[in-house]
């Protein structure tokens, strides 16, 4: 599917305590919030709606539970997608995500804006059920 320049694509792919993964796409780019199921899950679900984890560049973590980070070290290290997190998030989900090559972890500070050129990804520090800040 192509994507015009003015329209935002989303699907959620998993909502609710066994997990949460969102996929946005614009006209220029293909980004994923959270990845709360495992990596074969997930390549499930976009193939379900269309799309590849192979076109994904980034992924942002909002907290370090479970439900949000199940498959992030397998999706980094298998499609080499950048991924975004507070510093906070990341020393809480280090032992869960594994080993992510260095270049690809990306601190970004709570109440910043990520700037994609087509997109814009505003970050919180509202606090959610979790000790570190979200994303």
């Amino acid at each position: 599917m192509t994507n015009s320049d003015d329209k935002l694509y989303y699907s959620i792919l998993a909502s609710g305590s066994s997990g949460n993964a969102t996929y946005l796409e614009t006209a220029h780019h293909r980004i994923l919030i959270d990845a709360g199921l495992s990596g074969k899950r997930l390549e499930e679900r976009m193939e379900a709606i269309g799309r590849s984890l192979k076109d994904v560049e980034a992924l942002f973590v909002t907290h370090e539970h479970s439900d949000h980070v199940q498959g992030v070290g397998v999706l980094a290290r298998r499609y080499g997608m950048d991924v975004y997190a507070n510093a906070k998030t990341w020393q809480a989900m280090a032992k869960k995500v594994g080993q992510i090559p260095l270049a690809q972890k990306n601190i970004i500070e709570p109440g910043k804006v990520k700037d994609f050129g087509d997109c814009l990804l505003y970050t919180s520090d509202a606090a959610d059920d979790t000790p570190c800040e979200d994303l």
